[in-house]
């Protein structure tokens, strides 16, 4: 080698690689081609590519061989990452809400890791034994098990955790079985468990400490032990006071009835600061700015913040309701008590603005209309800066719907427009957009009764207008989509008084997706699946005969069946419901529906005689003469049901009382032609020739009548015509 280094020998005056020819004289890269070595587009003779080692066309290469597991070591490292895999799924399912799988899977790591335990003990690797593992998989089968509301088994497995020695810090898990004792509303234990656990709690961890304090105040609650609730949330309150705690500590003031600390303890509460809360207030109180959607939706803190002071707010505004009729001698002492003590705080006056409507609505719910109406009037009169323009909509909204009440259309109809512009044309207010909605709706119904029939077209497709504007504001504003339903019926009933059939059917295919839309947010509302039955037995009738008609008719009683389980004694859903059954020719269920809307509603005189008539088509002549008499008590003016009565004595054979009958009517009513006529029938049947003299010449005297009467009143309908002609 002399003294050449190793991978640098030279080969004659040419080097490896790079000579003009290689071996046999082969053509190889000349030293001036930029092109590396092997890496020609032909690829050299005898190769395909790049393969140079002559596998082309035998496909990839095999796996690679799997080791062998046959050091005990191995195995039990492969046992404990399955065990960790399986305690990741469980972890996941649980958050996934997926409580079956997520049991199951710790089910399964706690069977796997007991065999992990048993493998290390048989080929003593007890020095490998993983503590951590045994209490992460024992804590997460606990975890699922109270997740699943398995409690005893959860409490089992906690109280093995627990009472290991080996596990130091096991006793903060007396919470979770604090927990689950509060569930099973066993609150002595559950607060001897909250007490066992605030032991083992270092003073460092003040935040877990206090959460725990709370809990053992709310058990105290449970029990009705309100004075010792109130030390639990006063030391807390001390300490590291919180809105929560604060709201509760005032419900425990209520409930015990004690005024002056209701004070102290609201006051206490306006008292606290949260880190981010004055700024969360000024962002959304400052006038005539929009919130840039896109920023809120990157910036995750100021959303957190934002969602905070709405709990915030939320609290205040409960205790201030709470407390605010009950702290001075009047109802409108104790909230001006509490607007002011929230108009001194920068942060709560939008809160004071609110609690000013809340006064309003409990003067209403105490029935004192003028001292409501005073309250919401005095929005107008304060400073705008006093208030934001969502309050002063607000005050307006609820002024349109107690005039709207009261029948003052045109009050009503001013503050609702008030409410809308207040609200900055619609942006958050569904509510004010439906009762200026009502209101024009009432004008199109009051222009109908006038029949000025173009108004009140106008004025109802104003309505519809603004009920749509409403659900684009809130998509599932159910005020607007109901009331968006009856107004397209209206203005099918405009149409067929008008004799618009097509667009008669037109407004109720779209009053009919209307009530479709709320039915899909509120199945069980029997007012909406009332409007879709009356609807679909409306498309019936306009359709019978035809195949759509029959669809209607089908749906109409699916709906109906629906409806009469939601109100079991609306005897008119039952008639309702009856009347569609006998059109479908199902007379046998129709009587059982009709048979339970007669007795909860005996004076339908339609129900009477559907089931009077239904008794005699299947000649039950005594049972159908109950429903005739009661009919003929509800309208005696009425001389058909006394005749029906009379028909069925003489089907029945009993000639005398049937007689009897008729002479009653005939007193009652002497020119009755059909009773007289029936009269003179069943004397001959009874061999009576006097009185079928009598009773023929009685109907000789009728019928003259009767002609001269009809004679009469059509000189009278001519000379009407004549009368309008002429002018």
């Amino acid at each position: 080698m002399g003294t050449a280094r190793m991978g640098t020998a030279r080969m004659g005056t040419a080097r490896m690689g790079t000579a003009a020819r290689g071996a046999g004289g082969e053509e190889v890269r000349p030293m001036t081609s930029i092109r590396a070595a092997g890496y020609t587009s032909h690829g050299k003779p005898g190769t395909s590519g790049m393969n140079q080692f002559g596998t082309a066309g035998q496909g990839p290469a095999p796996p690679l061989a799997t080791k062998e597991m046959t050091n005990p070591e191995d195995v039990a490292k492969e046992k404990e990452k399955e065990v960790n895999t399986l305690l990741e799924e469980s972890a996941i399912a649980n958050s996934q809400k997926k409580y079956a799988l997520a049991l199951e899977k710790a089910k399964e790591a706690a069977k796997k890791e007991r065999a992990l335990c048993k493998h290390r003990e048989s080929n003593n690797l007890m020095e490998q034994m993983n503590i951590d593992l045994t209490y992460s998989v024992c804590f997460n089968l606990a975890n699922q098990y109270q997740a699943s509301e398995m409690y005893n088994e959860a409490l089992n497995t906690y109280s093995l955790i627990v009472k290991n020695k080996q596990y130091s810090q096991s006793g903060r898990l007396r919470v979770n079985m604090g927990n689950i004792y509060y569930k099973q509303k066993k609150y002595p234990t559950a607060i001897k468990m909250y007490r066992m656990a605030l032991d083992q709690i270092p003073s460092t961890g003040k935040e877990m400490r206090f959460k725990i304090m709370r809990n053992i105040g709310n058990a105290f609650v449970k029990m009705g032990n309100y004075q010792d609730a109130i030390m639990s949330y006063e030391n807390i309150m001390e300490s590291r006071p919180d809105f929560q705690t604060g709201f509760n500590l005032v419900v425990c003031y209520f409930a015990r009835g004690d005024t002056e600390k209701m004070k102290k303890g609201f006051t206490k509460m306006l008292g606290i600061k949260e880190a981010g809360m004055d700024a969360g207030a000024e962002e959304e109180n400052e006038d005539g700015e929009e919130e840039d959607a896109d920023l809120d939706d990157d910036d995750e803190l100021k959303a957190v913040v934002k969602e905070r002071r709405r709990e915030v707010t939320q609290y205040i505004i409960q205790a201030a309701k709470l407390i605010a009729p009950k702290i001075e001698k009047t109802l409108e002492e104790g909230f001006n008590h509490v607007i002011e003590q929230l108009r001194t705080i920068k942060e709560y006056r939008d809160v004071a603005s609110d609690m000013e409507i809340s006064k309003a609505v409990y003067f209403l719910k105490q029935k004192n209309v003028e001292e409501a109406k005073k309250v919401l009037q005095a929005f107008d009169k304060k400073d705008h800066a006093e208030h934001d323009a969502t309050t002063l909509s607000r005050a307006h909204t609820n002024l349109c719907f107690i005039y709207f009440l009261e029948g003052d259309l045109a009050k009503a109809d001013h503050y609702g427009t008030a409410a809308i512009k207040a609200d900055k044309g619609d942006l958050y207010n569904a509510k004010a957009l439906v009762n200026k909605g009502n209101c024009e709706m009432q004008k199109g119904k009051n222009a109908e009764e006038k029949e000025d029939y173009d108004l009140a077209r106008q004025q109802y497709d104003d309505a519809k207008e603004l009920y749509m504007r409403g659900i684009g504001v809130e998509a599932e504003c159910v005020e607007a989509i109901f009331n968006l339903g009856l107004c397209k019926r209206n203005m099918a009933r405009l149409e067929q008084g008008c004799g618009n059939m097509e667009h008669y059917k037109h407004h109720l295919l779209s009053a009919l997706q209307a009530f479709e839309k709320l039915y899909q947010i509120l199945p069980e509302s029997p007012e909406c699946n009332f409007n879709m039955a009356t609807i679909y037995d409306e498309l019936s009738v306009a359709a019978m005969g035809t195949p759509e008609g029959d669809e209607f008719l089908k749906k109409a009683s699916t709906v109906y069946k629906r409806l009469t389980t939601q109100v079991k004694s609306d005897a008119g859903v039952l008639a309702r419901y009856g009347n569609l059954l006998a059109r479908e020719d199902d007379e046998g269920m129709a009587f059982n529906v009709l048979l339970d809307s007669y007795r909860y509603y005996p004076c339908d005189m339609d129900v009477i005689s559907w089931l009077g008539a239904y008794f005699v088509k299947s000649e039950m002549y005594e049972k159908a003469m109950e429903y005739f008499q009661k009919a003929a008590h509800i309208q005696p003016k009425e001389v058909k049901w006394m005749l029906m009565v009379a028909s069925c004595h003489r089907r029945i054979g009993a000639y005398q009382q049937a007689l009897h009958t008729y002479e009653e009517i005939q007193k009652k009513h002497p020119d009755n032609i059909e009773c007289l006529g029936y009269l003179i029938r069943i004397c001959k049947e009874l061999g009576m020739r006097d009185k079928t003299e009598h009773y023929q010449k009685l109907l000789g005297d009728a019928e003259k009548n009767q002609e001269r009467f009809t004679r009469m009143t059509q000189q009278r309908e001519h000379e009407a015509m004549q009368g309008q002609q002429q002018h």
